[in-house]
């Protein structure tokens, strides 16, 4: 396999997420060659911001959790205006509306993990909390960490709450324009620094040796291969556990531990109304629905109903049209003045939903630590001969996975990991 590298080194990234991006921009800034492979029609993983009308539709990520700093510095550079996210809860309940302090329940309880015990099941533990609590903080669990409280782990759990606790993660905002904004502003950037960004590219095999990758993709009804002198892999957990793309020599080690993490499902219906129906919505949460959590957006006249883990699995087949039918009976339900759902309906501009777990590309919502393993993201994460490097939120190892922040860093310490090893660093001295 004959080296395409240049004097100042090159690098493949494959997957075009946030991930990816911020590795291929940072590479960028070092002056190393870079071609981004995105497998999908457009960049940015589960980031995917539609504009209906003047509105803002996030089908994927939507909130800039806390304060991660390198996230709030790249949203500060590009010059995108945040809005704060309404931080009031209520639980509707048997006709009734009762307010809740949620992030300091489950921060509480979550605290109460001992860590020097061996690890159980987020269920398993929740056995010895007290009612109301235990159900509050196993439904949010299911919801916010698209999880199976019977397999995430509660040691993972404590450790992910402990990070989330020195970067104020109850803190929340959205970027006005959409996450997709900032997309485009790493875009723009790798452009400048005379990256490629490749989309459409679905790459089938990795055939690599130190110093040397060729990545074997299928492009425009053709295939090809493009060389560099290393790699970032940025591929979705859900895709690497398909062993779809295929490593030679293989990469074993990385396939288990991709097997190992869990990839959680996540079903999020948007609907745009003509007008806001509602007063101070905030977050409602409905335990006994399909979809059972709901909140507005001050940047206009939209509701969203969410569900995650086991309750996202049971209503993942339903085409759009069948979840629109269920969020406006919900919406009928806990709406002041019982709306009937005929008139919400004359009322819904539109609904917008997309199925993660059907998008060939991605497989799922965002991964989650099962029991007993808390090193997993560790050896998924782990470089491999100076080479091989891999990023994505499935590698986040504070337990913060499946966001967009721990996304974005391990795309940094992937480049950082790459500029400085030292079969790269003899890449570039040759």
């Amino acid at each position: 396999m004959g080296k395409k590298g240049m004097n100042k080194g090159s690098a493949l990234v494959i997957g075009g997420g946030i991930a990816g991006l911020a590795a291929a921009r940072e590479l960028g800034r070092h002056q190393i060659s870079t071609t981004v492979l995105e497998a999908k029609s457009h960049f940015g993983g589960r980031i995917r911001t539609l504009h209906d009308g003047r509105l803002t539709i996030e089908l994927g990520a939507e909130f800039v959790h806390g304060q991660s700093r390198p996230l709030v510095e790249a949203i500060e550079e590009a010059n995108l205006l945040t809005q704060p996210v309404q931080d009031k809860h209520r639980i509707f309940e048997n006709g009734q509306f009762s307010e809740i302090k949620i992030w300091d329940i489950v921060s509480d309880v979550l605290n109460r993990v001992d860590i020097h015990k061996p690890d159980c099941s987020i269920e398993t533990f929740l056995q010895s909390v007290e009612e109301p609590a235990r159900t509050l903080v196993r439904n949010f669990i299911t919801g916010f960490d698209a999880a199976d409280t019977h397999r995430i782990s509660a040691h993972a759990r404590r450790r992910a709450e402990y990070a989330a606790e020195q970067m104020q993660m109850e803190t929340q905002q959205r970027i006005v324009n959409g996450y997709s904004a900032l997309v485009n502003q790493f875009a723009q950037e790798i452009e400048g620094y005379g990256g490629r960004l490749i989309s459409g590219t679905t790459v089938r095999r990795i055939r690599w040796s130190p110093g040397n990758v060729g990545a074997y993709v299928d492009r425009i009804g053709a295939t090809e291969t493009i060389f560099a002198d290393a790699a970032v892999i940025t591929l979705p957990v859900g895709v690497l556990k398909t062993n779809e793309v295929k490593f030679e020599p293989s990469l074993p080690e990385k396939i288990e531990a991709a097997k190992g993490i869990e990839f959680g499902n996540v079903v999020k219906i948007i609907f745009h109304f003509d007008e806001r129906l509602w007063e101070d919505f905030g977050f409602v949460h409905v335990p006994s629905q399909p979809l059972p959590t709901w909140w507005s957006d001050p940047r206009g006249p939209i509701l969203t109903g969410w569900a995650g883990g086991p309750k996202a699995d049971a209503i993942l087949k339903l085409s759009g049209a069948e979840l629109e039918t269920i969020g406006l009976e919900i919406l009928s339900q806990i709406l002041a003045g019982n709306p009937t759902v005929a008139n919400l309906r004359r009322h819904l501009v539109a609904s917008h939903y997309h199925n993660w777990a059907a998008d060939p590309h991605i497989r799922g919502a965002y991964s989650y630590i099962p029991v007993n393993g808390l090193d997993f993201p560790r050896l998924l994460a782990a470089p491999v001969a100076g080479t091989l490097f891999f990023a994505g939120e499935a590698t986040v190892t504070d337990g913060q996975t499946g966001t967009v922040f721990g996304a974005l860093e391990t795309g940094l310490r992937a480049a950082h990991e790459l500029l400085e090893s030292q079969a790269f660093c003899m890449v570039r001295a040759a």
